[in-house]
């Protein structure tokens, strides 16, 4: 099962500042200058982008929440309808999705920056594409119809042309959706939010977007440990700092320390921070992750950028 994350950040997309861009490019060339001068002639640019620093090299990213999921026999799962969607519609078209083919996607609230890269996904207004769409919630149609409503934005949602379908799932029930057994439970979250299990072959991750978690909550945590086990993957919200979730108690986010503290309790071997605060630079997000794992004993946490991928 492969992993890809399309968007990391959470509540409103977020693009590189000027002042940032500016600041990185500093530090590059400042970093190139000085190897340059060390090697005497012998500067190598592959080498040196190799050596440079995480946030210079891999900048954090700025979409909001799309995560693709594909199983060994290629078929296709997408968790989140946020701007990253309009990339990962782009990839999927030039691996020939336009020829036909079946997008299945999980969608966990229709809070606007989980569902607003949807009207930007080409598959969609394609006749030959067949997108099944899954939710535990009862009226998900209706809410895409409205994000489209003409006054909103010029196409309508029956306008794109796919095939769509909508299903209605149950918390705590396991279903089989193509090569993949999905399970849907409960998260804390203003309006309530659907956390998902998804298995295939043995492996499995919990993805956990939009959660709000107290010290009083990791017992939720536990219940799920005992419902699935350990699983692989943890994916989870680590929005905020420790001082910023204390002032923003009913927000419907996680501090990196607590998140930090589900992946103890579930017993994870690997780690995921996403939904990064869209008033924070890489540099402070960067900051804070390097503070919080500093705390653990967890084998493996990983600051999630656009881009990157997991094999399970």
């Amino acid at each position: 099962m492969k992993i890809k994350l399309y968007g990391v950040r959470g509540s409103l997309p977020t693009p590189l500042s000027g002042s940032e861009y500016r600041e990185k490019l500093e530090r590059i060339l400042e970093s190139a200058h000085r190897e340059f001068k060390e090697k005497n002639g012998t500067f190598s640019v592959p080498a040196f982008l190799q050596s440079l620093s995480p946030e210079l090299l891999h900048p954090v990213g700025g979409n909001t929440t799309c995560v693709y999921v594909e199983s060994a026999k290629g078929q296709k799962l997408i968790i989140d309808c946020g701007s990253g969607m309009r990339e990962l519609g782009n990839d999927l078209l030039k691996e020939g999705i336009a020829q036909g083919g079946t997008i299945k996607i999980l969608v966990t609230h229709t809070h606007w920056d989980h569902i607003q890269g949807w009207p930007f996904f080409k598959p969609g207004y394609i006749p030959s594409v067949q997108i099944d769409f899954y939710s535990t919630i009862s009226n998900l149609k209706e809410r895409f119809d409205r994000q489209q409503n003409p006054e909103n934005f010029p196409i309508t949602l029956d306008e794109m042309m796919s095939k769509k379908t909508f299903t209605l799932l149950q918390r705590q029930q396991t279903v089989q959706i193509g090569d993949f057994k999905v399970t849907p439970f409960l998260l804390k979250h203003p309006g309530n939010c659907t956390g998902y299990h998804i298995e295939e072959n043995g492996k499995s991750f919990l993805f956990c977007t939009d959660v709000e978690v107290r010290e009083e909550d990791l017992s939720e945590f536990d219940q799920l440990r005992a419902k699935f086990g350990s699983p692989d993957m943890l994916i989870i919200d680590a929005q905020y700092s420790s001082e910023e979730a204390d002032r923003k108690i009913g927000w419907g986010h996680t501090s990196g320390r607590l998140a930090v503290r589900c992946g103890e309790v579930l017993g994870v071997n690997k780690l995921v921070l996403t939904h990064h605060e869209p008033d924070h630079p890489d540099e402070e997000i960067i900051r804070m992750f390097n503070q919080e794992k500093q705390s653990t004993a967890l084998s493996e946490i990983v600051l999630a950028r656009e881009a990157d991928i997991f094999q399970l």
